[in-house]
């Protein structure tokens, strides 16, 4: 069985009863600097590993980029 979420508006399909967490682990994105919003809420960090993804949730990924 899975899901079909949408991140940054294109569609990804997981296994369900996928966390944040293991979404983020997919991506391989690095440990630091990443901050995902589930239908217009940040999600914070501590809370990755209970967020369940269901079909349908708009998903944004903001990635810190450094400069100067």
């Amino acid at each position: 069985m899975s899901v079909t979420i949408y991140l940054n508006q294109q569609a990804i399909e997981l296994i369900a009863s996928s966390s944040l967490r293991q979404l983020h682990s997919q991506l391989n994105l690095p440990a630091q600097g990443c901050v995902f919003s589930i239908n217009e809420h940040v999600v914070p960090k501590s809370e990755w590993e209970q967020t369940m993804l269901s079909t349908g949730d708009q998903i944004s990924l903001f990635q810190a980029i450094a400069g100067g």
